[in-house]
């Protein structure tokens, strides 16, 4: 990663809030490459990589912070947050058995609510109060693209922006066992 492309990631980003009504994107530059980019129209807003060719767990930096997502076992379809370096997580994302709905879990006890549509080609983000709050649609594309559009302000998406990836890392560890396409 050049570190250009590093320091912008680093720089004081806006709250997600702000990018309503625009549309972001999120998208694997390089088919031969295990990296993913979370951008607006003018601004790479993070980015997301595998350190190891058959790991189970991914880096994200950006939004002031790196994070890994990883998966607790090979066998579920749980996925963790911690901060890079740090061993507990701090928020989890579970589904139910058919993968059509889900949650992440924070430790303060806060949920948000997902909902995955047919073949996971759209994601749902809701408050615990049932309003929707981001959509994440699936375009067609030899390499990973989704848009994501903020739909409503929330002080939950704001303090936490990185629940965008963690809901596309799921997304892709579906799409590539198989189990979401």
């Amino acid at each position: 990663m050049s570190s250009l492309t590093t320091k912008r990631i680093m720089n004081k980003m806006k709250q997600l809030s702000n990018y309503i009504g625009e549309e972001l994107t999120l998208m694997q530059p390089s088919f031969f490459k295990r990296e993913f980019e979370f951008h607006s129209s003018s601004e790479i807003l993070a980015k997301m990589y595998y350190p190891k060719l058959f790991g189970l767990s991914v880096i994200v930096e950006g939004f002031d912070d790196k994070y890994e997502l990883f998966k607790p076992s090979f066998w579920k379809t749980e996925v963790g947050i911690r901060k890079f370096g740090y061993e507990l997580s701090f928020a989890s994302l579970t589904t139910n058995f058919f993968r059509t709905k889900g949650k992440i879990a924070f430790q303060n006890g806060q949920v948000i609510n997902l909902k995955f549509g047919a073949f996971k080609k759209l994601c749902e983000v809701y408050s615990e109060n049932e309003e929707l709050l981001v959509e994440i649609k699936n375009q067609f594309s030899f390499k990973d693209k989704n848009s994501v559009t903020i739909l409503k302000p929330s002080s939950l998406l704001d303090e936490n922006p990185w629940i965008i990836m963690m809901i596309w890392y799921f997304l892709i560890e579906n799409k590539k066992n198989g189990a979401g396409s």
